[in-house]
């Protein structure tokens, strides 16, 4: 009897050891986070005519999802949800709302004047996508 409780514990002991090892291969040269699929630039040029570059590997699939990826490289935006989708009305701290000002964010992609708002722009590989703040004619 004796004999057979020195092997549980010798058993139990190689197992802890063997979990630890395992535990420190996968810490080393397990998967590793990747970065997303498609590559993609956003500009923002404000009122000053200053632009801004923001680079950024993503998944999104939407523009609006990307935009929210960006938050920890200084790039920030606000706006309000409408029937229309979302209305953008600052970015980066710059307010632009037409009743208010005759301003607005006026959205580029690929250098061509956009045809969806941010929250229905799709995002594709290599594309560029640039807010520009625009004043009415």
């Amino acid at each position: 009897m004796k004999n057979n409780t020195k092997k549980i514990v010798i058993g139990a002991v190689v197992l802890v050891a063997l979990i630890a090892v395992f535990a420190l291969a996968w810490t080393k040269f397990g998967a590793k986070p990747t970065k997303g699929a498609k590559n993609i630039t956003l500009v923002v040029e404000n009122s000053k005519g200053e632009i801004a570059n923001y680079e950024l590997d993503t998944d999104a699939e939407y523009l609006r999802q990307a935009m929210d990826e960006l938050g920890d490289k200084g790039f920030s935006y606000e706006g309000t949800d409408s029937e229309y989708g979302l209305m953008i009305e600052k970015i980066n701290g710059e307010q632009a709302i037409y009743a208010t000002d005759g301003a607005y964010w006026s959205l580029y992609v690929n250098d061509e004047y956009g045809q969806y708002g941010a929250d229905s722009q799709p995002v594709n590989d290599g594309d560029k996508y640039t807010w520009k703040y625009e004043l009415a004619q």
